[in-house]
């Protein structure tokens, strides 16, 4: 009789730590979506008027262009050895990035297999950043899409957004030349 209303009172205590512990983490978690709710879209847009209105848009085009050149010369048949990237590979060591790209603190720098530069803000199906292309670059194909809206010839802006609204243009017109978006500070957080 004593074993068994001691392994009742090790089972209850069990659940009642189980039990406790689930609880903790909800409460954890919810308090961190209270807490950082709406924060990764302002991110999001701070990363994009980075891109379009602090940074150089011609001093980037040469600063890519620049990578490109010190690059394999065959982008196509160039032998990258470790992870494989889809469309592309890292720079390759030795090659010198300049401060430009540096600063704006990019996600991913890559070199397409096209023979373009890569340059991803924001990564995932939300992503967005530019591609550099080298004087004189031909589509590799007939379906080849350049990007969403070209900055200047040879740097191509691209950006998930373009899919979803078709006012978008007008958004990016906005942090282009002021540097501002539609809603910004306007978090769920700031309407409670």
């Amino acid at each position: 009789m004593n074993e068994r209303n001691t392994g009742t009172k090790k089972t209850f205590l069990a659940i009642v730590v189980i039990a406790f512990i689930f609880g903790y983490v909800f409460f954890v978690i919810k308090l961190l979506e209270r807490t950082f709710q709406g924060i990764p879209k302002d991110y999001s847009q701070q990363r994009r008027v980075l891109l379009l209105y602090h940074t150089d848009h011609e001093a980037l085009l040469k600063a890519g262009r620049e990578i490109l050149r010190q690059g394999p010369k065959d982008p196509m048949n160039y032998r990258y050895y470790g992870i494989i990237y889809l469309g592309g590979f890292p720079v390759p060591e030795g090659v010198r990035i300049p401060k430009i790209i540096r600063d704006l603190n990019t996600y991913d720098t890559r070199i397409n297999f096209s023979g373009y530069l890569f340059l991803e803000m924001q990564g995932g199906v939300t992503g967005f950043g530019v591609r550099i292309y080298p004087d004189g670059f031909k589509a590799p194909g007939r379906y080849f899409s350049y990007g969403d809206r070209e900055l200047l010839p040879g740097l191509w802006y691209y950006d998930y957004g373009y899919r979803c609204d078709p006012e978008y243009d007008r958004k990016i017109d906005r942090i282009i030349k002021e540097g501002q978006w539609d809603g910004a500070g306007k978090s769920v957080v700031n309407k409670q």
